[in-house]
């Protein structure tokens, strides 16, 4: 019996401190992914409240842009412009059917010269 008791002590003072290390990179890389995929659902938001708006469906691509910059701007998404919304976004609108194709890639420093980059490719339509 007291043999038992011996072996069954718990973890050890350094598999302590291995699982802490593991735990503090996996919540280092979760801090530094948090804001990329907080962007990633204001522009879902964004981009399917335009295309299910029925209303939309009669409206010029000038037009379709401007709401969704402006809905992405109430959202402080601010890296997608009226400008450079060509860059970032594919849009058609073809007999009131708007497609959505959104592409873009954000990155940030882990540590040192190490970077986490995220690249999102999603796709719209109604």
């Amino acid at each position: 019996m007291k043999q038992l008791e011996r072996r069954q002590r718990g973890i050890s003072f350094i598999g302590l401190i291995f699982v802490l290390v593991v735990l503090a990179f996996v919540g280092l890389i979760g801090l530094r992914l948090f804001p990329f995929y907080m962007t990633s659902f204001k522009i879902d938001k964004a981009m399917t409240a335009v295309v299910e708006d029925p209303g939309m469906r009669d409206e010029s691509v000038r037009s379709i842009v401007r709401s969704i910059v402006k809905r992405l701007d109430i959202d402080s998404v601010t890296f997608i412009t009226e400008k450079n919304f060509n860059d970032y976004v594919v849009l058609s609108n073809n007999n009131g059917k708007i497609v959505l194709d959104v592409y873009y890639d954000e990155e940030a420093p882990l540590f040192a010269n190490i970077f986490l980059r995220v690249e999102f490719e999603k796709h719209f339509e109604n």
